[in-house]
């Protein structure tokens, strides 16, 4: 996520100083880049961490232009690759920018709200029974060959 979040945060803010996000997807599209802050492996559609944080930024006034950038930032790249939908980065980057943030502010916010979900699975986990997974193998492949003495 590291570099994903930064590459988000410096295209919304070109946008925003450019006027506009459709010059700044062109450019990406051009160059045969990737834009930034859109699909998910695991996503196929808006990935569900970036529409509740979507959500709460429009709750801030603030963050209007940053959010109204971030969805040209969609719907521009839609008309030239659909199935791209707005991921984390993307709305981390909204997040970022509005609140005069550094780039790499996002991979931050991002690695504490991972910890705190990984400390309650943890806490879950310990309701659990102990070892109540033990996956084993058996290796089927060619044998290695045997040391020269």
């Amino acid at each position: 996520h590291g570099v994903a979040g930064r590459l988000a945060h410096r295209m919304l803010t070109e946008a925003l100083e450019r006027g506009g996000a459709a010059p700044v997807v062109a450019d990406h599209l051009r160059a045969g880049r990737r834009v930034p802050g859109l699909g998910h492996r695991l996503y196929r559609g808006e990935d569900p961490r970036a529409t509740a944080l979507f959500a709460r930024l429009e709750a801030m006034p603030h963050a209007a232009p940053a959010l109204a950038a971030a969805r040209e930032v969609v719907a521009t790249t839609a008309s030239r690759q659909p199935g791209l939908h707005a991921n984390v980065d993307l709305a981390l980057a909204v997040l970022t920018v509005s609140c005069g943030m550094p780039a790499e502010a996002g991979e931050t916010v991002f690695a504490v709200a991972r910890t705190a979900g990984w400390i309650a699975h943890a806490l879950e986990e310990y309701r659990e029974r102990p070892l109540r997974m033990r996956p084993s193998g058996h290796y089927e492949g060619p044998r290695p060959p045997r040391p020269v003495p």
